[in-house]
């Protein structure tokens, strides 16, 4: 009787153990209607692209760096594509009592999208979560930390926009088994924490596209999946620490046409000693900033303050030789003139030097 009961209850013990057995091979993936597909091949086995939903999240806005060319970021990059394979027989739902049916990978066990950043410099994964829910939705998320190269217009400089592009691309082995959508994950957005932005410049947006790339001969055809942060320099400091004492070194030789002309070798050293200070200030501020080969707005007021120094030490030395010529009364008159001339003339230069550079 007794050897009954063991039997039976060994029978209920092994029948439980072989639906468990069942039941999680079927949530890992290692037990299907296809059990047999190498999950590490392409879905739709090359026969058609998979299309992949990318996401970013920026949690943190590390640096830009103009000199360079890069800037680093830090974030979550999320992708969400289909795989039946994945998909778990009965149609099973996932639902709060039985998360056991969301099954989590490694990248080595499942087929992934080839995806890489065309102007990374480095790329750092600091963790990554690759999950898969019962009807076959991949949703792989990685924290990253990531410097990039990207081009900069310096034209409107200290008084411009930048646009920060991460273009993410098909490996090229894999182009033709991608499709980025149209539209990006919801997910995709800029953390609201302070230490997202940077003290010199203001995070305007963040905007998606999938574009097509034209390629060559090496390279095919596809799309990229295209980010771009809209940022905007915050110009206060160059308002305060370069334009204004610019302004002061400049408008100081207006001086000198309050002061008689005979004083040839006094007057003279005030636009000469403001022309070197200059020079050394220009020095200073242009070793921050990349060797392009343009003008910049900021260039163009340096510019433009160079050669009012110079005239006005043209001026001094004119006027000087008309009084030595005996024509003292016309010396004094045109000397007078640059009192209100000289100010004037620099204001509308540097009003016109606005409207061309900045459109103002």
């Amino acid at each position: 009787m007794k050897l009954g009961i063991l039997s039976r209850r060994s029978l209920t013990l092994a029948v439980f153990v072989a639906f468990e057995f069942m039941r999680v091979a079927a949530a890992t993936g290692a037990w299907s209607a296809e059990g047999k597909a190498d999950l590490r091949q392409s879905p739709t086995g090359g026969k058609s692209p998979v299309e992949v939903s990318v996401g970013m999240y920026v949690t943190n806005l590390v640096g830009i760096d103009e000199t360079r060319e890069i800037f680093e970021v830090g974030g979550y990059l999320i992708g969400t594509w289909q795989d039946p394979r994945l998909a778990l027989p009965g149609n099973q739902n996932v639902s709060g009592q039985d998360r056991s049916l969301v099954r989590t990978f490694q990248l080595e066990d499942l087929w992934t999208p080839a995806i890489d950043a065309a102007n990374s410099v480095s790329h750092k994964t600091i963790s990554y979560l690759l999950q898969a829910d019962s009807k076959g939705n991949v949703t792989y998320v990685e924290h990253f930390d990531a410097v990039l190269s990207n081009d900069y217009s310096l034209r409107k400089f200290p008084f411009d926009t930048q646009v920060l592009r991460f273009e993410f691309q098909p490996f090229l082995s894999a182009a033709s088994e991608i499709r980025f959508a149209d539209k990006a994950l919801p997910s995709t957005g800029i953390s609201p924490e302070q230490h997202t932005e940077l003290a010199s410049w203001r995070i305007k947006e963040l905007s998606y596209t999938a574009e097509k790339v034209t390629g060559n001969a090496f390279v095919p055809d596809e799309r990229e999946a295209l980010f771009k942060i809209v940022m905007e320099r915050r110009s206060g400091f160059y308002i305060w620490k370069v334009f204004l004492p610019l302004f002061m070194l400049t408008m100081i030789p207006a001086l000198v046409f309050w002061i008689d002309v005979k004083e040839f070798d006094w007057i003279l050293k005030v636009p000469m000693t403001m022309l070197l200070s200059m020079v050394a200030f220009e020095f200073a501020v242009a070793r921050d900033l990349p060797r392009i080969g343009y003008v910049t707005f900021l260039d163009s007021v340096f510019i433009v303050s160079f050669a009012f120094c110079f005239l006005c030490m043209f001026e001094i030395t004119f006027v000087y030789l008309i009084q030595k010529a005996a024509r003292r009364p016309l010396a004094v008159r045109i000397h007078e003139a640059g009192r209100w001339a000289y100010p004037a003339a620099y204001l509308a230069a540097l009003s016109i030097l606005a409207i061309c550079f900045l459109g103002w």
